[in-house]
């Protein structure tokens, strides 16, 4: 059965955008992000106790098509301008938090209701209702608009359009039955909307509309309440052609779901949609015929039986968040990098050998290629100095890989002159090689 839609269209110009790489949510007051198909998954954000000792839980989460991640927290229950939020790259990274904050003059806030950032992860805009205290008790719904920076100066307040989603930059929002565009002249910060959707003759309540980047592809959470619980969720999935024409409605159902359905959200390129339900949070092939209920392309996935926010499928890699892998083993005969040289001597070292053409033979296993060098003190004393130990004997080599490279030592030219004052005497050989050094000591004969 078609939802009976009547569109009213404007100009809305956009860029198209690349598909979606992921799905970031909220679970347990958890941050997560996941691959679409749920193979790959990594939290980005634990609960966090304040100042005071109370736990903020994350309770919204938005995603942009360049792959900016951002997420809001408070204390369960605590009036919204409390709310703080945070900000994770596109390469995993995080340096931007500040306060997700709203003007002065209300008695209480309620917000973020509708979350959402611009394609170029600049710009951000969340859905509010608002009261004031008695009497009368007034009221104000609407969206505000902020940029994506640590700045504590108050959002534009755009009055009577709310549930916000963004296309592109601009604004998509809901006033009464009726889903609103924001006008081709005006920025994310502007007040003037041109009606696009008119969902009345549903005999539903409008919550909130979602838009694939593309302009290919519009999903409406469609709602009724009693007294108040919830007891209809429903959410329509039309085709569109951009917002300048009426949608073509090759597509027109709603989606299979079990229970309530909410939260939907579509991947750029209008070939994945993802939603709640009693089953938890879901990814399917999105649509591409007008059978009712939906025909999907691809059966959902669930991503998480428990999520407790909107799904929002963006552009961020997984990958670029998941932890580093370890280092690779070193390579046979070689040593962890990072370790110290390791010299094997031979079972006697006498000075008649230092003092020959070949010297002695010294064995050094080494973690990786570079120079080996080798020298050996011996006690001032010995050679009737005082002061420092003097350098007696040295030798280097070249290791072209990890493993194990020969180092013949030799006597200096100093020391061949007095070779019996070396016998008996205790040699400290110095081994260094990639800025690591070893030592060993041997008694000469």
């Amino acid at each position: 059965m078609r939802p009976a839609l009547i569109a009213i269209l404007c100009l809305l110009t956009f860029a198209p955008a690349a598909g979606a790489a992921s799905i970031a949510y909220v679970d347990g007051g958890e941050v997560w992000l996941s691959s679409l198909d749920g193979t790959q998954k990594v939290r980005l954000a634990t609960p966090v106790v304040n100042s005071e000792g109370a736990t903020e839980k994350w309770l919204a989460v938005a995603a942009s098509d360049s792959g900016r991640i951002v997420a809001a927290r408070n204390v369960p229950g605590r009036i919204a301008r409390f709310s703080w939020f945070k900000v994770w790259e596109p390469d995993g990274t995080s340096t931007v938090e500040g306060p997700l904050n709203a003007p002065s003059g209300w008695a209480v806030y309620v917000y973020p209701l509708g979350f959402d950032l611009t394609a170029d992860g600049r710009h951000m805009v969340y859905g509010y209702s608002n009261s004031g205290s008695c009497c009368p008790i007034s009221f104000g719904r609407g969206t505000y608009v902020r940029p994506v920076t640590n700045s504590s100066l108050d959002p534009i307040a755009v009055s009577g359009q709310e549930a916000p989603t963004l296309l592109g930059n601009r604004v998509i929002a809901h006033s009464g039955a009726t889903v609103n565009v924001q006008t081709t002249a005006a920025t994310t910060y502007g007040t003037d909307f041109t009606p696009w959707i008119d969902v009345s003759a549903t005999g539903l309540e409008i919550r909130r509309t979602d838009l694939a980047a593309n302009g290919q592809l519009a999903a409406l959470e469609l709602e009724q309440w009693n007294g108040g619980a919830q007891t209809i969720g429903k959410i329509a999935v039309v085709s569109t052609q951009g917002v300048d024409q009426a949608p073509t409605f090759a597509v027109d159902c709603f989606l299979p779901a079990s229970g309530i359905a909410k939260d939907a959200s579509l991947s750029a390129d209008a070939t994945r949609i993802a939603w709640t339900d009693a089953q938890g949070l879901k990814v399917a092939g999105a649509p591409a015929s007008a059978g009712d209920p939906c025909a999907l392309t691809s059966a959902p996935v669930v991503i998480s039986p428990t999520a407790s926010a909107q799904g929002a499928i963006g552009g961020a890699n997984v990958a670029a968040f998941l932890p580093a892998s370890p280092p690779a083993p070193p390579p046979t005969g070689g040593q962890p990098p990072g370790t110290a040289p390791v010299a094997t001597l031979p079972k006697k070292v006498t000075t008649t050998a230092l003092a020959g053409t070949k010297g002695v033979p010294i064995k050094v296993k080494v973690a990786r290629a570079g120079k080996v060098k080798i020298s050996g003190t011996v006690p001032a004393k010995v050679l009737g100095r005082k002061g420092k130990p003097v350098v007696v004997a040295t030798g280097s080599a070249t290791a072209k890989r990890a493993g194990t490279v020969t180092v013949r030592v030799r006597l200096t030219a100093a020391a061949r002159k007095k070779p019996k004052r070396l016998k008996g005497a205790r040699l400290t050989l110095r081994v260094s090689h990639g800025g690591l050094t070893a030592t060993k000591r041997v008694t000469l004969r």
